[in-house]
């Protein structure tokens, strides 16, 4: 009798030891389709990185200023940008759709074609630079838009703020697409708003015009050029957004440090903010004394 039941749990036994060989593999190969995973989207950083020129770069063309560049994933959806055309300085700050690495595939195309815009074509007019990057970004996703429902269109573009700083004529000229720029002078934080439509998207508006404001400056004046990442971080006793209110007075008042010590100091304040909660956003903020 003993000996008839050893015979009929054998199976069962034999088969649990091959389930548990099976889930052993499967795990293996899970295991290295995430580390293979890992390594491509870490190689995808290296790449994102090597197209966006470093803070010290930006430190040759003014001495005082910092970037504090903090993204969600290993790839960023936000970008910033920077060159110099003639005695002109032109910078911007991005926020692509969505992040992590369907974010980071359009920084790389928003990177390439203001490389086009303003280098290759030398176009210093910020609104007009603006104008041609919608353009760009609309046609390459124009093939792949027709190939989706229309209620399924894809909704690919990025909000952006351009600023082209003219030193010999203590000029600073702005256009944004959904961005602000904060300019600081005098212990005054003037806000100057961009238009509201992105770069590429859903088109529901006959003409996008991005409008150019100008302003003067004087030597000592900071501008800053941000993404909404910042002021969109939860934190804080109650799990509450940081706020752009918040933001902005944090600006005001740490600018009155240097820039490398304010930067420290964003760091340090949104850090405390968000304590063990989650970082809710890429972050990107630029800091520029004129």
């Amino acid at each position: 009798m003993n000996m008839i039941k050893e015979v009929t749990f054998l199976p069962k036994r034999k088969s649990i030891e091959t389930k548990k060989e099976e889930i052993i593999l499967l795990e293996g190969s899970v295991s290295t389709k995430t580390e293979e995973l890992n390594e491509s989207i870490i190689y995808a950083k290296r790449i994102q990185e090597g197209m966006m020129l470093k803070e010290k770069h930006l430190a040759r063309l003014f001495d005082d200023s910092f970037i504090l560049f903090k993204p969600k994933d290993i790839v960023s959806g936000d970008f910033y940008w920077f060159t110099k055309i003639d005695s002109k300085i032109i910078v911007a700050a991005a926020d692509c759709t969505g992040h992590g690495i369907p974010g980071a595939f359009m920084s790389v195309l928003g990177i390439s074609l203001l490389n086009q815009i303003v280098i290759e074509e030398k176009n210093t007019n910020v609104s007009s630079i603006l104008q041609r990057l919608d353009h760009k970004i609309n046609k390459a996703f124009g093939y792949s838009n027709e190939l989706f429902e229309e209620s399924k269109n894809l909704n690919d573009g990025m909000d952006i703020g351009l600023c082209c700083i003219d030193p010999e004529l203590m000029e600073v000229s702005f256009a944004g697409a959904f961005r602000t720029l904060y300019h600081v002078s005098r212990n005054i934080l003037d806000r100057i708003d961009g238009s509201r439509y992105p770069i590429g998207g859903l088109k529901l508006e006959n003409n996008r015009e991005y409008k150019k404001s100008v302003r003067t400056y004087e030597p000592g004046d900071k501008l800053y050029l941000f993404t909404d990442g910042y002021a969109d971080q939860f934190g804080g006793r109650n799990n509450k957004k940081f706020m752009t209110a918040n933001f902005r007075d944090t600006l005001l008042k740490t600018s009155r440090f240097s820039m490398q010590t304010q930067k420290l100091e964003l760091e340090r304040i949104i850090n405390e903010w968000k304590n063990n909660f989650e970082q809710t956003d890429d972050m990107l903020v630029v800091g520029i004394k004129l």
